[in-house]
This record gives C-alpha cells, sequence and structure tokens, in this order.
C-alpha cells in the first residue's frame, strides 16, 4: 500500500468510531454528518479489507480486525498530534535534559565554572556532557547530535557550511607568561628575548611546532625557538612555573595562574582570540537547546539571564 494514497483523516474517523461506537455520536465529536461519516467508514472497510465495526442490537461491535487497530492507531494519531503541535516552553528548573557540549580545556577552564554554577541553580536536573572538539569534523558532530552546542574559537568555523550557525561570546587578548623567578626576564619583555627564549606551544590538532605567533613574527620578518609542543592549555601553565620557558596564552587563563607565573604584554601584536557558540539548524529551535545559547550568551556578555536565580557562593572558589 502506498501510504501517499491514504487519507489521514480517515484513521481520525476510525478512533473516533472505536470509541463511541456508534455513527452518529462519533459524527458528533468530529463536527460531521452521520451520512460523511458513513461515507468514511466504507473507505475504512476497503482500505482495510475488512468490515470493522458490525451493527448489532447493542450497538456497533468491532471486528478482531478492528481490535488489533485500536492501540496503535491511537499511538499513531498521538505521535502525529505531537509532531504538528507547537513545542511546550521549556521549564529549566523542572527539565531533565543533558546538554552534549565540545570545548577545548582552555575554554573549560574559563567557562565551566559559572555555566556549572548557573545551571546548579537554575536547571539543577540537567547534566552536561562535554567533550572535545574533532576541529577537522566539528560540522559533522554538530550534525550528527554528538554534540548539540561547540565552544571554540571563530577561526575554527571559517569553513563551516551554511547550516552551521553561530554568535561571538567573549573575545580576549593573548599574553606572555614566565615563571616568577625567571632569570632572564623583567618586568618588560623584549621582541629580542621573546623569540630567544625557548617556547611552549599549543597544538590543539597535536605535534605542530608553529601558530599565529609564528605568523605575526614572520610578518615582521622574526622566529622563535619552540621546544615543546602540548595538545592541552592546562599542561602549559604548570611547565612554565618549573622551567626557563615561555608561553603565549590567552588571558583568562594565565590570570588563573598569577600567584605562579608572571603575565606580560607580547612584544609584539599577536591579535585576540574570539570564542562563538555554534550549533546545527537541526537544534535551532529547539527549547532547550534555545535557552542554553541565551543562558551563555547572558552569563559572558556579563548580564545576568533573564529570570535566573543567583547561584549560592562556594568556599574558596576561584575567580576567572
Amino acid at each position: 500500500m502506498d501510504i501517499r494514497a491514504v487519507d489521514l483523516n480517515l484513521l481520525v474517523a476510525l478512533d473516533a468510531l472505536l470509541a463511541e461506537r456508534n455513527v452518529s455520536r462519533a459524527a458528533r465529536r468530529l463536527g460531521l454528518s452521520q451520512s460523511a461519516l458513513s461515507a468514511q467508514l466504507a473507505k475504512l472497510r476497503e482500505l482495510f479489507g475488512d468490515p470493522l465495526l458490525l451493527r448489532t442490537p447493542r450497538g456497533m461491535l468491532p471486528t478482531a480486525k478492528a481490535g488489533e487497530l485500536a492501540a496503535p492507531l491511537r499511538q499513531v494519531l498521538f505521535e502525529i498530534g505531537r509532531l504538528v503541535q507547537p513545542s511546550e516552553a521549556f521549564d529549566p528548573a523542572r527539565a531533565a535534559v543533558t546538554f552534549a557540549i565540545a570545548a577545548t580545556d582552555y575554554v573549560e577552564y574559563a567557562m565551566l565554572p559559572r555555566i556549572v554554577d548557573h545551571l546548579a541553580v537554575n536547571a539543577p536536573a540537567a547534566r552536561l556532557a562535554v567533550r572535545p572538539p574533532d576541529f577537522t569534523a566539528i560540522a559533522r558532530q554538530l550534525e550528527s547530535g554528538e554534540v548539540d552546542l561547540a565552544l571554540l574559537g571563530r577561526h575554527n568555523l571559517a569553513n563551516a557550511p551554511p547550516d552551521v550557525r553561530s554568535r561571538p561570546l567573549y573575545t580576549e587578548r593573548f599574553v606572555a607568561v614566565v615563571r616568577r623567578e625567571h632569570p632572564r626576564v623583567g618586568a618588560r619583555l623584549t621582541l629580542d628575548l621573546f623569540c630567544e627564549l625557548d617556547h611552549v606551544l599549543v597544538s590543539l590538532s597535536g605535534g605542530a611546532f608553529a601558530g599565529f605567533t609564528d605568523q605575526a613574527l614572520a610578518a615582521q620578518g622574526r622566529s622563535r625557538r619552540v621546544r615543546l609542543s602540548v595538545p592541552h592549555f592546562l599542561l602549559v601553565p604548570e611547565i612554565i612555573a618549573r622551567s626557563d620557558m615561555i608561553a603565549v596564552l590567552p588571558e583568562r587563563l594565565a590570570r588563573g595562574y598569577a600567584e605562579r607565573l608572571r603575565i606580560l604584554a607580547t612584544p609584539i601584536e599577536i591579535g585576540e582570540i574570539t570564542i562563538v557558540e555554534a550549533w546545527h539548524e537541526r537544534v535551532h529551535r529547539d527549547p532547550a537547546q534555545a535557552w542554553l545559547r541565551q543562558v551563555l550568551f547572558d552569563l559572558f556578555a556579563g548580564r545576568a539571564p533573564a529570570g535566573a536565580a543567583k547561584p549560592r557562593p562556594r568556599a574558596g572558589a576561584p575567580g576567572r
């Protein structure tokens, strides 16, 4: 049977007939004339090859076939109703939802504490699943549903397809960091010394020994010596604190280690990094996902999210 040839209104009529077991009452329920509903019953009998309802002195009696159809028919109509009705408003205070987010360890450090604090108070039944982003296939991660929302640098979306949407959350500069007792670095970092020191570089894809800093240096005919390439940001402060090496880090991350590291302006303009939230068109109208995106936008634009309760202060919670 080709379902395209089936009038779905017939299924609604059958559901009413099975519930009422009376053509007149079923017709009133549907807002139809008795003759119109009788015509639909004739079509239903032809469609299913079965009488479906038999006239008896006590009313209409469903056949065995009709009895088999009753429960699945009700479920099908319920699902169709859910499909075409507007989505219910999302209630974060009651929703038991899992949000899948892709983020680097730097973004986790800079953003997750505030996100977790907000969810604990305003969406206590919500869960977060944080995954590493695949920078070679972030669009696929978003499209497949492996990730609902990606938090990453805007430059990582340079080749994203049109069905991947994004919105900036915050922008920050890069700074240079060395250990506080570094024997060669004083209050000011010169370009010559910057190029002479051994550098630690973060290569998220793994193994690279050049990045944005090297591009900026090359534009001025200079270069640096990258001695160590690591795949995670949070390794860098520990390495710098125990060595005479230098690194360039996003300022929010560097400030979190200000007691152990000396933070300096870079002697060359490297530019800034803009962190965005990115999502696929498939979840653009999902109420829960829209709520989370707005929460993140408000939190990192320096505004309190609408309707949000204030988080309870945590003893010893570090600033970011």
